[in-house]
């Protein structure tokens, strides 16, 4: 009985049908030497150098805060109950009080998902309402807007941005609070592009007009480089500011990373650095980190059971003498 192998590979000397059927040459029509054939040319030969995309901008430093415990860092008492009432549509109940920073608040979220669409809400018991809605036109066009409507005079804010992914380069285009009439608002634009399989380079650019009248530019340059285990994340922003980071995948289970904040200008020198690891366990999530400040933190998440977790939040700050503790319990239905 003939495998499948032989069947896929005629013996040599017999004669196929696929061989008379050339593979097709890719290679762009029209002179080289015209410059406008040159952006053909040079798609060319960009596209044959194999390049992967190297991420968003704003996911430069993503992997290395997913090991900080700053966005999961919470105190007082907080309860959570998510409920599933379609595959497409959840509703989630946030109750949380005795917080030092926050008073007891009620919040109540919603989304709804498809494969091309997301949209989500949030409203507390203050009627503060945040949404964010984002539409994926192809595979490689994305647009968000994400708007914030509050009862304080100056905190409302509308933000719409683009997402443009190439297959080695990546373009985001931001606009904060537009006024097409004046033009005033906070405006971004970013590009990522891969040099190599492992080094990305990029830039962005920020023009604020809080009035017709004033107007203030930055531009920031940025670099990474990616290994097999590792990522190392370098920006340099106007006014001295760099931001560095590295992050470490130890194995499945363990990730660590270190991110350093440095402020050079004139007689000015200011530096932070952060160090922060993730730990998986079998049942249990764990995120620690320290920094030069002396503030140590860490958030436990321990599962229960299936739909069940429970959690434990501490923050403690030894140069200001502050601590701060947290429980909660999130319920998924």
């Amino acid at each position: 009985m003939a495998t499948a192998q032989n069947i896929a590979a005629p013996p040599p000397g017999l004669y196929s049908p696929l061989s008379s059927f050339p593979a097709k040459d890719q290679t762009p029509t029209g002179s080289a030497y015209n410059p406008l054939h040159w952006p053909r040319w040079f798609s060319y030969h960009k596209s044959r150098l194999g390049l992967p995309n190297p991420g968003k901008f704003e996911r430069l430093h993503g992997e290395v805060k997913e090991t900080f415990v700053t966005n999961f860092l919470f105190d007082g008492a907080q309860a959570n109950i998510i409920k599933e009432l379609s595959p497409n549509f959840h509703v989630q109940h946030q109750f949380s009080l005795g917080s030092q920073v926050m008073p007891p608040m009620y919040n109540f979220m919603s989304g709804y998902m498809t494969e091309r669409t997301m949209a989500q809400g949030t409203m507390d018991n203050d009627t503060n309402l945040n949404a964010v809605v984002r539409h994926m036109w192809s595979m490689n066009s994305l647009t968000k807007v994400v708007a914030q409507l509050t009862h304080m005079p100056g905190h409302s804010m509308l933000q719409v941005e683009h997402d443009y992914t190439g297959s080695d380069f990546s373009i985001n285009l931001k606009a904060m609070n537009p006024n097409p009439m004046e033009f005033t608002g906070l405006y971004v634009a970013s590009y990522l592009q891969s040099i190599t399989p492992k080094l990305a380079l990029g830039t962005e650019v920020v023009l604020q007009r809080p009035t017709p009248d004033m107007e203030e530019t930055a531009m920031s340059l940025v670099g990474k480089y990616s290994g097999k285990d590792f990522i190392a994340t370098a920006q340099f922003q106007g006014l001295g500011a760099i931001q560095a980071s590295y992050y470490q995948r130890i194995n499945e289970k363990v990730d660590f990373g270190v991110e350093i904040n440095a402020l050079v200008q004139g007689q000015r020198r200011e530096a932070v650095a952060t160090v922060g690891g993730k730990f998986d366990f079998r049942q249990a999530t764990f995120r620690g980190q320290i920094d030069t400040t002396g503030r140590v933190s860490a958030v436990l998440e321990e599962k229960m059971a299936p739909g069940f977790s429970f959690l434990i939040s501490g923050d403690l700050d030894h140069m200001k003498g502050q601590s701060k503790f947290g429980v909660g319990i999130m319920l998924s239905a």
